[in-house]
């Protein structure tokens, strides 16, 4: 009998404990909300989004990471052989996104938009907005953006090889 209610003691012990824990007040994440800026330059980003009718463009940086850039990776923290096997294998390089961090910023009106030129990669192929815009529907990045005066001036596909 003592053993049976010494065993029901620790039940109820362990529900108590268990419903309480439930009821704890826990701190809900927040949710990433994108920035309203990006500092001057060129940056390397991929392209999230763009809302045509107010010409943002939702971007995430990210960094171009080279094989041989040995003290880069290892400033990273990354293992080559299972943070970026394919990529080092296939490519010789891999784009890193260390945080997803999303900016928006205004496309200028009179942006340059350049694409990748399949017939000769060296030369970028300057396109309008409308046949950008298409692009995007399918290829997020990378793309080297120049931002002047908190708008994007400029935005050029990066060649992959």
């Amino acid at each position: 009998m003592k053993l049976l209610k010494k065993t029901s003691m620790a039940i109820l012990v362990m529900l108590t404990v268990i419903v309480l824990s439930a009821c704890a007040e826990k701190e809900t994440p927040k949710e990433a909300t994108p920035k309203e800026s990006m500092s001057a330059g060129e940056k390397l980003v991929n392209i999230m989004n763009y809302e045509l009718s107010t010409k943002l463009l939702t971007l995430d940086e990210v960094e171009w990471i080279d094989e041989s850039d040995t003290d880069r990776i290892k400033e990273l923290g990354l293992d080559v052989e299972k943070d970026l096997p394919t990529s080092f294998a296939v490519n010789g390089f891999a784009i890193y996104n260390e945080n997803m961090e999303e900016v928006s910023i205004k496309l200028a009106d009179d942006a340059e938009l350049f694409l990748v030129n399949q017939e000769n990669p060296l030369e970028p192929r300057a396109v309008d907005e409308k046949e950008f815009i298409t692009y995007l529907l399918g290829v997020k990045g990378p793309y080297n953006v120049t931002v002047k005066d908190d708008e994007v001036v400029r935005v050029e596909e990066k060649y992959m090889p």
